[in-house]
């Protein structure tokens, strides 16, 4: 396009609540603005996560990556990417990178990075790009204008943010900066978070969950168990403060509810020392007053939460007389996970409390009035909505066309780039890169791999064993009912009577396909289906 400014191309983010990765491509170099992870919905046999494809990724041109917040789905690749580009300079703001500080310590990488402030403008070649301080359920969250040198174009990228004017942790929306900045500009745009479209009314403030918190807090209950998403340390700080007050001691089970602590204190967000938290071990057996902080409120197969529900935890067991409080939502697809763990609670006699029995737990995103409130701020010419499913970019779109129709208001998704102009804009779409599934010590593991555990969680394995020189064949089954070690011997002989009438001197190709063949038409014989099999000659 010609007299472009630069582009905005998301590669992870859009049409997908995770794996938030943007380029910013300018004539001269290439920007990226996030690096995160996307947890699998569904069951992936075993992987640990998904990030995005790197393969648009030009050293050349790209030598800086600007991070917004420290949530998993915005720092959570960036181990990878470090590994592949390790001269790339990472920009974060404190908080944040303690929390990159620590994830890349097992990644052997050296991060090559700079401290930024909220109120900083980063000079790069051909734009400017200014953070501005939003609010967020993580401290220190940002959203980026992007401006040219010439402010013939600027675009507000806030891929996560709520409007919070009653918070008592950390300071409004900065809208005073995003007008300022952007009202400088001949053309603008706006990419907003798209995440809770479907709330009609205003995100609530942390602030409003003080009363309720502090009433279940007070409660004559001893034990007293609250588990909520690790990186909410301002909802987590203003909890172990009312504990204090109320004569409990708090203690921490899990890693993740100690890092964030950690980093939260050491970055002054946090007024509460370390010496104020005990580990499950200081406490163990003791009575008294306590609130126990849980990590895994979604339910995550080794967390706190789900081994102290199933009464797995060596210190600290469910039981009549305890009260477990949630405050934290479901996400989607975890719903399963928590059902099972509030029947296990249930059945020990414990009381859950949840976001549905009172006020305890606020999204980090925004709702429609939120959207109008930025919008009374600010009115772009151009709207994109990102961070968001596909139906949540969709409902996006109209409620922006309903009440701004003077807005150009655009659907994207991954891989199509927002060209910025001379007075318009332009939509290009790439090829769609898959992305790429992890697995065990931050390896790659490619689709097929993954189908081929999808086989055989699902009809299980036979493996054959057959010694030419011998003779001699051993059948292995996994994964397949007990009652089909009943009939191995009747599948030995089938094989067996098989080579000898037919394939004996057949090449190796050949006499296993063969053998293949006839094992999974045996066992579909008997079972209705085929298990995976695998033959071996010797």
């Amino acid at each position: 396009m010609k007299n472009k400014y630069f582009s905005v191309l998301p590669i992870g983010g859009v049409e997908e609540i995770g794996s938030n990765m943007t380029l910013i491509r300018t004539a001269d170099e290439d920007i990226i603005i996030d690096c995160g992870m996307l947890f699998p919905y569904e069951e992936c046999f075993d992987i640990n996560y998904l990030i995005p494809d790197f393969g648009l990724i030009d050293p050349k041109r790209c030598k800086s990556i600007i991070i917004t917040h420290g949530h998993e789905d915005h720092i959570g690749a960036l181990g990878h990417l470090l590994k592949d580009f390790p001269e790339m300079k990472v920009y974060a703001t404190p908080f944040t990178l303690h929390l990159i500080q620590r994830k890349l310590e097992e990644y052997n990488v050296i991060l090559n990075y700079q401290e930024y402030k909220i109120d900083q403008d980063l000079s790069f070649d051909s734009v400017d790009i200014c953070p501005v301080h939003v609010n967020h359920s993580i401290p220190e969250t940002n959203g980026m204008i992007i401006r040219t040198k010439d402010k013939k174009w600027g675009a507000l990228y806030i891929s996560d943010f709520k409007v919070d004017v009653l918070s008592k942790h950390e300071a409004p929306i900065d809208f005073k900066r995003i007008k300022e900045k952007l009202s400088a500009c001949t053309q603008t745009a706006y990419f907003m978070d798209s995440t809770n479209i479907l709330n009609d009314g205003k995100t609530t403030s942390e602030n409003e969950l003080i009363a309720d918190l502090e009433h279940l807090i007070d409660r004559p209950e001893n034990r007293l168990f609250i588990t909520l998403f690790a990186s909410n340390v301002h909802r987590m700080n203003a909890i172990a403060k009312m504990a204090k007050a109320s004569g409990r001691k708090i203690v921490i089970m899990g890693r993740s509810l100690k890092t964030y602590m950690e980093a939260a204190h050491e970055t002054g967000h946090s007024d509460l020392t370390p010496e104020e938290f005990f580990a499950p071990d200081q406490v163990k057996g003791q009575t008294g007053r306590m609130l126990i902080f849980l990590s895994g409120c979604q339910g995550d197969f080794l967390s706190a939460l789900r081994r102290f529900s199933f009464g797995e935890d060596g210190t600290f067991k469910p039981g009549a007389g305890d009260l477990i409080v949630f405050s934290s939502k479901v996400i989607p697809g975890n719903e399963k996970k928590i059902a099972r763990i509030y029947n296990k609670l249930t059945e020990s006699g414990a009381e859950i409390i949840t976001a549905s029995d009172h006020l305890i737990h606020s999204s980090g995103h925004p709702g429609k009035e939120d959207l109008h409130m930025l919008m009374k701020n600010f009115t772009p010419n151009f709207y994109f909505p990102i961070h968001g499913e596909s139906y949540f970019l969709k409902k996006h779109v109209e409620f922006i066309q309903k009440n701004y129709p003077k807005v150009s208001t655009h659907l994207i998704y991954n891989y199509q780039e927002v060209i910025l102009g001379e007075g318009t804009i332009k939509i290009s779409d790439h090829e769609h890169r898959e992305p790429h599934l992890v697995h065990g010590k931050h390896l790659i593991i490619e689709k097929t791999q993954i189908s081929q555990r999808r086989k055989m969680a699902t009809q299980g394995a036979v493996f054959i064993s057959y010694l030419r020189k011998t003779g001699n064949i051993e059948v292995s089954l996994i994964g397949l009912p007990l009652m089909a070690n009943d009939q191995v011997d009747a599948l030995k002989n089938r094989l067996l009577q098989q080579i000898k009438s037919d394939l004996h001197s057949r090449d190796e190709n050949y006499f296993k396909d063969q053998l293949k063949i006839s094992t999974r038409q045996f066992y579909n014989n008997l079972l209705g289906y085929k298990p995976v099999t695998e033959v071996h000659l010797y």
